[in-house]
């Protein structure tokens, strides 16, 4: 298909669920969430 990395990152849809959005939010506040990046000081 010849498909590069900008193609491909602009087919997945990033909309999350709620429960996922929540989930990830209670990892943010722990420190555990591997999916945003760290905080820089």
């Amino acid at each position: 298909m010849g498909a590069d990395a900008v193609d491909i990152g602009k087919t997945i849809d990033s909309r999350l669920t709620l429960s996922e959005s929540i989930g990830m939010a209670a990892e943010i506040a722990h420190g555990s969430c591997a999916d945003v990046p760290p905080v820089r000081k």
